[in-house]
């Protein structure tokens, strides 16, 4: 497979170009690549710059609205909900976050759903934005399904990750970010991209047995059986369900019906230490991380990392280096416009 090295704000401007010929004003198109980027600059390549064709082909077929106007209603000091009128999950997240924030700042706690919202990218960059504020996070998301639930052949759950985040003082926080099928689906995709195959145990065929072959795969499996399997369904509810969205197989797929509003629901809280009486809190945390590093690994490993370690390592490297891209992913990024 052959790669090409792309700098940091070379990426950003090539997804921007994109993502405001395909219809996004520049603001939106921004907040997009930011979290994009962010994505590939820490590891994620599932959720990074390869999903900006899928975004402009949704966005020209009528699946997103590149006007959305959004809105905030305060149900509580503590509680809103945001509607994404059908834009951006990315940007719909964002500004939930935020607010979260704030509310976080005054009174303790932000919890604010969001609804009529679409795909939002990769969850650290969300609770980044809040750790880097000294404040707990936590995030999730539905997703149409592609997992099938502990002991079933066909599709029930969707990868419906979840994140969370605590900062760690004078350092970079330590942050949890995961989906709750056994591998990602932006992985399968990048396997396709990639040429590569998936490891065992993580997915289904059509005929329900296990495969390697990324495109062979029919449904994915839920992370530890029905530890996995449960823990999705939750998170449907506290997101679909809690905002009176579609659940499980009535949620519209993210590739297919790119003429439907996906329609989709998120969950951010936010949590300030201070305000809850535990100011030196990420100082708790600096000592806790060195701690779990200094844990004497086993045979073959060289040191136990703690959650975000690897992630801000291989950062650190592509800033440095420039940051991977499959090369028909960037042929696309710099494609001519009027050939899409």
């Amino acid at each position: 497979m052959s790669i090409v090295l792309v700098k940091e704000n070379k990426l950003k401007e090539l997804v921007i170009n994109k993502l405001t010929h395909a219809g996004l004003n520049s603001e939106t198109a921004e907040q997009v690549a930011d979290v994009l980027v962010h994505a590939d600059l820490t590891g994620v390549h599932s959720h990074g710059v390869m999903r900006v064709e899928h975004y402009c082909m949704r966005l020209r077929a009528g699946g997103l609205n590149p006007q959305a106007n959004v809105s905030i209603e305060q149900i509580s000091p503590s509680v809103a909900i945001l509607d994404s009128d059908d834009g951006m999950g990315h940007s719909a997240l964002i500004a939930a976050t935020d607010h979260a924030i704030k509310l976080a700042t005054e009174v303790g706690l932000g919890f604010v759903g969001v609804k009529n919202t679409s795909h939002c990218g990769a969850l650290s960059y969300f609770i980044e934005r809040a750790t880097h504020r000294g404040k707990i996070a936590i995030a999730m998301t539905q997703t149409d399904t592609c997992v099938a639930p502990h002991g079933g052949a066909e599709r029930f759950l969707g990868t419906n990750p979840i994140a969370f985040g605590f900062p760690v003082k004078d350092e970079y926080p330590i942050i949890v970010d995961m989906a709750t099928s056994a591998v990602a689906f932006g992985k399968i995709l990048h396997a396709k991209e990639t040429g590569q195959h998936i490891g065992h145990g993580l997915a289904l065929d059509k005929e329900g047995r296990i495969t390697t072959d990324p495109h062979k795969i029919e449904n994915l499996l839920p992370f530890g059986g029905h530890k996995g399997s449960g823990i999705a369904l939750a998170i449907d509810a506290l997101t679909g369900g809690l905002m009176g969205a579609n659940l499980g197989n009535h949620i519209v797929r993210m590739y297919g019906d790119y003429d439907k509003m996906r329609k989709l629901a998120s969950l951010i809280i936010v949590i300030d230490p201070q305000v809850l009486g535990t100011p030196l809190f990420s100082n708790a945390m600096k000592n806790m991380r060195d701690e779990l590093r200094a844990v004497t690994p086993v045979p073959g490993v060289d040191k136990v990392l703690a959650p975000n370690d690897p992630q801000m390592t291989y950062k650190e490297k592509c800033l440095n280096e420039g940051i991977p891209v499959a090369e028909s992913i960037y042929q696309y990024l710099i494609g001519p416009r009027s050939h899409e």
